[in-house]
């Protein structure tokens, strides 16, 4: 049975601007890293949900922990804030009752990534009756997940960090990063083509079609809202298309699998 996760974009829009470096809004980054990250665990042959469809909208904390019911892994994803702005670390924030085995994996793994200069901290906190202090933590452990983190991507009051983050480029390194983080932990390899035929149908108004698995690739086409199309191959989170005529996004807000 695969391992199932669940992704929580910890904030919604424009949520938690830098003071260092105005572009930077911790909400936008996190929605980004939770579509790029769910697509590298999914190429792995992870089972991957998110608490949040939409990007504007939140639920209360509590209840997105607990959305991770009947899952091996609960990762809500951030970055971190304070008033020094030479603070320059990763955090990864875990359950009260877990081992640093995991957490400490992710920690390595997200410092290399961002080459940010101190150490990562691994960090828990109880409240006054002894439960888990963060409301995420404190649903995913009511919902009984054996794993469940808090990852704190540096802190977006430090300007090198802000700007590294900024970036769509380095997102994408993050979630490369801890996606295999997992893979590592649990044994699994990656897959980044498949064979197998599957059915989609396009749920955006309109999806170019391009030349290769990839934005950076020539668009040759486009398919419309409501067709259906065969995918004989995958990469890069982009399918190729049965007819030949070139490749389309897989991204869950273009696209839907036939079952």
């Amino acid at each position: 049975m695969a391992i199932k996760i669940m992704l929580d974009a910890g904030h919604y829009t424009n949520y938690n601007q830098s003071k260092v470096f105005k572009s930077y809004y911790e909400g936008n980054m996190v929605w980004k890293l939770q579509s790029y990250l769910k697509k590298e665990l999914e190429e792995y042959g992870f089972t991957v949900s998110t608490t949040r469809t939409n990007r504007d909208k939140d639920k209360a904390l509590y209840d997105r922990g607990y959305m991770a019911k009947g899952y091996d892994v609960f990762l809500s994803l951030h970055s971190n804030a304070c008033d020094n702005e030479s603070v320059d670390r990763v955090v990864i924030i875990k359950g009260y009752d877990q081992k640093d085995t995991l957490a400490s994996k992710f920690g390595k793994a997200i410092t290399e990534v961002m080459g940010v200069k101190q150490a990562y901290q691994i960090y828990t906190k109880k409240n006054s009756s002894g439960g888990e202090y963060y409301g995420v933590l404190r649903g995913a452990k009511a919902a009984g997940v054996a794993n469940r983190f808090i990852l704190e991507h540096g802190f977006h009051t430090n300007t090198k960090t802000a700007k590294w983050l900024y970036n769509d480029e380095n997102i994408k390194k993050l979630a490369i990063a801890e996606a295999k983080v997992l893979a590592d932990h649990y044994g699994y390899k990656k897959k980044t083509n498949t064979s197998k035929e599957e059915v989609y149908r396009i749920i955006a108004n309109s999806l170019n079609v391009r030349k290769g698995a990839g934005t950076k690739y020539e668009i040759v086409g486009t398919v419309k809202k409501g067709s259906a199309y065969t995918i004989v191959e995958k990469k890069n989170g982009f399918g190729k298309l049965k007819s030949g005529a070139g490749w389309i996004s897989l991204g869950e807000k273009y696209v839907e699998l036939k079952k």
